[in-house]
């Protein structure tokens, strides 16, 4: 299977310059500086956005398909001269004749498809009535565009200059991610923080202990973390299963890099591979791959990865053997008088568990009922009308945010319930003060997340992942390894994993087409995304930074497990695709 060569004139390298000196910045700002990586970010991406030429205007057409994750509107400004009568026509700084305007169009609809969003400012006129700019509206109309939007300005349109441009951008980046997961990281570091200080975490740890004894301990976390992952959020999990992580560390005595090596790692490979996680499910849509069939398919590729973590967790464990230091939450030493705590002194498993259960249920039970009414025929029950007038209350409990605050109520419940056994007074006070440091800590990792996003955002706005798939297209390379090679590569440049899988298979779709032509199963190049998206976690990746402050691990520290971990595995999964493809082409 060969690509067309492509002409290297036809290559913009300027994004991938770009992204190499703000990836230097990054580096270099918080190892040699020893900036907060929130500054650092949030720097490097401004300094994208300043380097980037031409950053569209931030119009309200603009903000609105940036915060859907799709791709920008490439924007026309059409003003008609009051001293000739001619149109002028701009295209990102770039004045067109109307044949240059034309082909710019034809040259847009070709790139984009059917993805193609227009948007066109008129300007000195409120209206769109002159036959000149109807001529040009007209043949955008004509296109297989989504969208075509249309503004007009009596007076010159609102402008700024590319700095405050880049700013404004950066922060709209950062404002995106934080909205969508601020309550999600608070109510998370509550339901720890509560679980921890209860013994609802020692509770659980100790009834995984009798059902499983202490040698399979990390194998049951490892199982805990690869399921939970599935259908939550991998920074969600983290934060429900540190605590047992860490309890279970101090009943032991030892393990505790292996404890959370392995439901980290775990967790970070069904995040990646597994629908309904919006990454994979995203991937399997693009792709046209059934979601049962998708699902199924990167379960069964999950298991040798998952058994690589265990082995490689162990080894962490012995070479590195690292100290359970104090973290946020519940001290060492408020940790070690719970767990030598009598056991009809902690909660009850049912509550204990809830926090943790209660979330994962709603959530999956959403998506299981979902899929299922795809499957179901029209006649059965789950396409009734009375399970209709069911489904949207299921679907407001299985929402995120309300699952995650439900839980964090039982986890408060739970405190309290502990607080008041023990007659303390002025219970509300203590209860307020006690929340004070998850939310404290939760604000610190959404700040760092939030100028990952920024910067991850910014990094997209500059074109780089264009350049990758056209510099992509010179080699005569497997679909497979370009699937990879180009996910692993954004994720390496702008930490999201959910992100360079979007991105991923944006680029990788339009190369393989409907997929008849490959020789294997689509599936492959699924998983070949999937795994791509799990390489090299570092400072740019929330992952990163979640697993280090909640771990107790220093930066090098987590370089040396973290990082090491999830590119072995994204390695081991490359192989996987390429033998199976070869060998098991399932066509």
């Amino acid at each position: 299977m060969t690509f067309a060569l492509a002409s290297s004139s036809t290559i913009d390298h300027w994004p991938i310059f770009v992204l190499l000196i703000s990836v230097a910045w990054v580096v270099f700002g918080i190892t040699k500086l020893k900036l907060h990586p929130f500054l650092s970010l949030m720097v490097g991406a401004i300094l994208v956005g300043w380097m980037t030429p031409s950053l569209p205007e931030p119009t309200d057409v603009n903000k609105g398909l940036f915060q859907s994750r799709v791709a920008l509107a490439e924007a026309f400004v059409l003003e008609e001269s009051n001293q000739t009568g001619e149109l002028e026509i701009l295209y990102r700084g770039e004045q067109l004749t109307r044949v240059e305007t034309s082909a710019k169009l034809a040259e847009l609809s070709e790139k984009h498809g059917s993805k193609l969003t227009l948007s066109f400012r008129v300007v000195g006129s409120k209206s769109l009535d002159s036959p000149r700019m109807q001529e040009v509206l007209a043949e955008a109309e004509d296109l297989n565009a989504s969208k075509v939007t249309f503004e007009a300005y009596e007076k010159n349109a609102p402008s700024s200059n590319e700095t405050l441009k880049a700013i404004n951008w950066t922060l709209l980046g950062f404002g995106d991610l934080v909205g969508g997961l601020g309550l999600l990281i608070a109510m998370a570091a509550i339901i720890g923080t509560c679980m921890m200080l209860s013994g609802a975490a020692d509770r659980v740890v100790r009834s995984l202990m009798n059902a499983f004894g202490e040698k399979r301990a990390g194998l049951v976390l490892l199982l805990s973390g690869f399921f939970l992952s599935i259908p939550v959020f991998f920074d969600t999990v983290f934060f429900l299963l540190i605590p047992l992580a860490r309890a279970l560390a101090l009943r032991t005595g030892k393990h505790y890099t292996f404890y959370v090596m392995a439901m980290a790692g775990a967790g970070a490979i069904t995040h990646s591979l597994v629908p309904p996680t919006p990454g994979p499910l995203f991937i399997a849509k693009e792709l046209d791959i059934e979601l049962g069939f998708a699902m199924m398919f990167g379960l069964v590729a999950s298991i040798l990865p998952a058994y690589l973590v265990l082995k490689m967790a162990s080894w962490f464990d012995r070479k590195y053997n690292l100290p359970m230091r104090e973290a946020s939450g519940a001290s060492n030493e408020q940790l070690k008088q719970i767990v030598e705590k009598k056991d009809e002194e902690l909660p009850g498993l049912l509550l204990s568990s809830l926090p943790i259960a209660l979330p994962v249920l709603l959530i999956s039970l959403v998506s299981i009922l979902g899929f299922c009414k795809k499957l179901s025929s029209k006649q059965g029950y789950l396409n009734s009308e009375s399970f209709a007038g069911i489904f949207p209350y299921l679907e407001f409990l299985g929402n995120s945010n309300v699952a995650m605050t439900l839980a964090a109520g039982f986890a408060i419940l739970g405190l309290v319930r502990q607080m008041a056994a023990k007659q303390e007074k002025d219970l509300a006070a203590k209860l307020g003060k006690t929340l004070q440091d998850p939310l404290s800590t939760a604000g610190v990792i959404l700040l760092i997340t939030g100028a990952g996003g920024a910067f991850g955002a910014m990094i997209r706005m500059s074109g780089v992942g264009d350049s990758v798939g056209a510099i992509a297209e010179e080699f005569d390379i497997s679909y497979v390894l370009l699937a990879w090679g180009v996910t692993a590569f954004i994720r390496i440049a702008q930490g999201s994993a959910t992100v360079s899988m979007i991105t991923g298979v944006g680029l990788i779709a339009a190369v393989i087409g409907d997929g008849d032509a490959l020789g294997y199963h689509k599936a492959y190049v699924f998983l070949a995304i999937g795994f791509g998206s799990i390489t090299l976690s570092w400072m740019n990746d929330s992952g990163f930074w979640v697993v280090q402050r909640l771990s107790g691990f220093t930066e090098k520290e987590t370089l040396k497990t973290w990082s090491v971990l999830l590119t072995a595995i994204s390695l081991l999964g490359l192989a996987l695709c390429l033998l199976g493809s070869a060998l098991l082409p399932l066509v």
